[in-house]
């Protein structure tokens, strides 16, 4: 291959002009895009004559090896090795780079992942004094900035240009996801909420002595027409997914519809992605003017819906408890499980969770009225990612099991 062209760059491109087009394409979601871009910026770097050999522009690979499958992203390859090498979990390369660092740098989730598990040391630096938390950040992955968050990477390594990983983040999402690393933002919320009168109390949800959720409970009095232990009995248990920054909102003003003005200057637009207003889907005319909710937890918490965020050194996921009344809603099916996966991606909810194919699990409700928010809920992602571990392939979604869990 010609590494130049992959990177769109010259031969008598500079070491900077390199990196800098290596960094513009390293981000891309297309997995055989990111390994296509490693190999090249490998070619054009490396020093080491016994790993290619080159014709003209034209690069030949002569040796695969650990290093290269963490490059290509060759995650079979690279696991059949590292099991028969075990010794090879923290060697380095040519430029004392880490196997992590190089599976971080090139957006490999499922390499980091299986090297955290086998135990690799999470906070080695390489020459310039970079950790694998700071490739992921500068190169702009979001989900292995996460995972390595969720493995206790340490946020405030200084590297040798004075940089901690906030300081190269390439987005904002990234500095919020390290920023809030260091920060207890569920207790802030509760804080808040207590303060304005809007929480009642906080429970913390265990599962064999784990914590597996924290619920804060809304202080309804107010908002409900009935005693709290009416709703309990009588209407439709459901939740809803969505991100830390609308909780206080939702728990003074409730679910609205999209479209909805909730406050001077505040109206409700569907999620970046979502269906937009005034579009038709099947029998409905403007399908998202609406409030939808699901009988199960695990759909409801699908990442499509729910923000992950870091709260007292571990990752949660944001869900809004409720309760709807009776024949007020339509029934619909799950969508998600028909999204394809890309390949050595985090593997989605629904594909660790048993779900029956006639299961409706959308529920959509038109009026604010018949929707009351009863609490906010945050699920320990870990247990999320490992519930057929935890609970012995048992539990399916939208079942008494898996509601049973979270009250």
């Amino acid at each position: 291959m010609n590494p130049y062209q992959i990177l769109n760059i010259s031969a008598e491109s500079t070491p900077e002009q390199v990196k800098t087009a290596f960094r513009m394409r390293i981000r891309t979601s297309n997995r055989h895009g990111r390994a296509m871009c490693a190999l090249a910026y490998d070619m054009i770097c490396s020093r080491d004559p016994r790993k290619y050999t080159k014709y003209g522009g034209t690069f030949v690979v002569n040796k695969q090896n650990h290093f290269y499958y963490a490059i290509t992203g060759n995650y079979e390859s690279f696991v059949q090795e590292m099991r028969r090498k075990p010794y090879l979990l923290n060697e380095r390369d040519e430029y004392g780079r880490t196997l992590l660092y190089l599976a971080a740098r090139n957006g490999y989730y499922d390499i980091c992942n299986f090297l955290l598990r086998a135990g690799c040391k999470i906070d080695e630096t390489q020459k310039d004094g970079s950790t694998a938390l700071h490739g992921a950040s500068f190169y702009g992955h979001e989900t292995i900035v996460q995972l390595l968050l969720e493995y206790e990477a340490d946020p405030n390594v200084i590297n040798r240009f004075g940089h901690r990983p906030y300081d190269e983040a390439s987005s904002r999402i990234i500095n919020d996801y390290i920023s809030s690393k260091t920060h207890d933002k569920i207790n802030e919320l509760l804080n808040r909420l207590k303060h304005d009168g809007l929480a009642k109390n906080f429970v913390l949800l265990k599962h064999h002595d784990r914590i597996i959720a924290k619920k804060i409970l809304r202080n309804i009095e107010s908002h409900a027409e009935y005693p709290a232990s009416y709703y309990t009995k009588k209407w439709t248990l459901a939740w809803h997914g969505t991100k830390y920054q609308h909780l206080y909102s939702i728990m003074k003003y409730g679910l609205h519809r999209a479209g909805a003005l909730v406050s001077p200057g505040y109206r409700i637009a569907p999620e970046k992605g979502h269906i937009g207003l005034n579009i038709r889907v099947g029998g409905f005319d403007n399908w998202a003017n609406a409030i939808f909710v699901s009988p199960s937890v695990f759909y409801a918490a699908h990442k499509v819906y729910a923000e992950r965020i870091f709260s007292g050194g571990k990752q949660w996921c944001v869900l809004v408890e409720t309760r709807v009344r009776p024949d007020s809603f339509s029934q619909h099916k799950h969508t998600l499980l028909k999204k394809d996966e890309l390949p050595g991606e985090p593997k989605n909810v629904e594909y660790r969770v048993a779900v029956k194919s006639d299961d409706d699990l959308i529920l959509r409700v038109e009026s604010e009225r018949n929707v009351l928010v009863t609490a906010v809920v945050f699920i320990n992602v870990e247990f999320l990612e490992s519930i057929d571990e935890y609970c012995e392939g048992q539990v399916f979604a939208n079942s008494e099991a898996e509601r049973a869990l979270f009250q």
